[in-house]
């Protein structure tokens, strides 16, 4: 019968088998077998030491982004920063100036803010489409006003030769006011490619729809419910809208969605009173902001305990879901909306 050899070798065996000198580096061995070397991951240093922001991503939709005319139908500063991130800094800030009346108590929260984040998009979306029709008209109507403006010179030339200063100058006039009034000029961009709008509102446990505050009183009460009822959840309703390819009623494809995110803050027993609240409100940092708080800021350092969803769409903007929307409604027309599948809706559990 054979002799089984033990499962670990004995010392005098494995110091036969182990190399003395230090395994060779990478860069050593890649050269050794000819494989060409790889680039570093760190990015580069600039002269101060300091390192180069990243290389831009490369996403198929944000490349077509910035080539394109894009109208951010917001003006939060947040949103616009967030999208900046990706390399977006060419976007259209342009925010809708249609109020935000819808009911909520008809359409419910879910319904509210996905309602009013489409209201907001295709009232901007329109309206560039409208600007940029009525300044090709204008175009078209100021060669048509050259036009006349010769012929007028040759009656003016007629008139003066037959004695009929008064006409000339009743002539002389409107062709001045005419050059007075501003010409529209079309966009240089054409057509608008692409329109993101985006509307975030705060859901309580007791089930009130919370957006910014309206005063300093307002803000403290705001703060301090949110406190007291420990976790509210973050509703940010995300629509994209551009041009249909084949130009297919009514010309434009749309899409909505809505995330979620749960958000708890601190206890009052917990570093929370009352007076931390108040002093809060007074810095003004969450006073444009739903709920009174900036989670990126101060507020998220000491009002938030934890966070169980994403946190960007807490800020304002789900970037992901925004850029899937995105590529929806630029590249893939012809798939079921997010309304037909539901998506909209969320789990609006707690």
């Amino acid at each position: 019968m054979d002799e089984k050899k033990p499962l670990i070798p004995s010392s005098d065996d494995s110091n036969k088998n182990t190399p003395a000198d230090p395994p060779p580096s990478y860069v050593a061995s890649a050269r050794e077998r000819g494989i060409p070397l790889r680039q570093s991951a760190a990015p580069p240093m600039r002269k101060g030491g300091s390192p180069s922001p990243p290389l831009p991503l490369e996403l198929p939709i944000i490349q077509y982004m910035r080539s394109h005319r894009v109208i951010l139908a917001s003006a939060s500063p947040r949103r616009r920063a967030m999208l900046a991130q990706l390399g977006l800094g060419n976007l259209e800030v342009r925010p809708s100036t249609k109020p935000e009346d819808l009911s909520k108590a008809e359409l419910g929260p879910h319904g509210y803010v996905a309602a009013t984040a489409r209201q907001k998009a295709l009232d901007v979306y329109q309206a560039a489409i409208a600007e940029l029709e009525g300044a090709e008209a204008g175009a078209a109507g100021g060669a048509g006003d050259e036009d006349e403006e010769e012929e007028g010179d040759d009656d003016d030339a007629r008139e003066q030769g037959e004695g009929g200063g008064a006409r000339s100058n009743n002539n002389e006039e409107k062709k001045r006011k005419k050059r007075q009034q501003p010409r529209v000029r079309p966009h240089p961009g054409g057509d608008p490619d692409l329109v993101i709008a985006a509307d975030t509102v705060i859901v309580t446990r007791d089930g009130q729809v919370l957006e910014k505050p309206t005063s300093e009183a307002a803000h403290v009460r705001m703060l301090r419910h949110l406190r007291d009822t420990r976790v509210h959840r973050v509703l940010t309703a995300v629509c994209a809208v551009a041009p249909r390819a084949d130009a297919a009623h009514p010309g434009y494809e749309m899409r909505t969605h809505v995330e979620e995110t749960r958000v708890w803050f601190a206890r009052e027993g917990d570093g929370l009173p009352d007076d931390v609240l108040e002093k809060y409100a007074r810095t003004r940092e969450g006073a444009d902001k739903a709920g009174g708080y900036a989670v990126q800021g101060v507020g998220g350092m000491l009002l938030v305990e934890k966070v169980d969803g994403a946190v960007d769409n807490v800020v304002g903007l789900p970037v992901r879901r925004c850029l899937q929307l995105c590529e929806k409604v630029v590249f893939r027309q012809d798939e079921e909306s997010d309304e037909e599948s539901g998506e909209e809706e969320g789990s609006g559990g707690w």
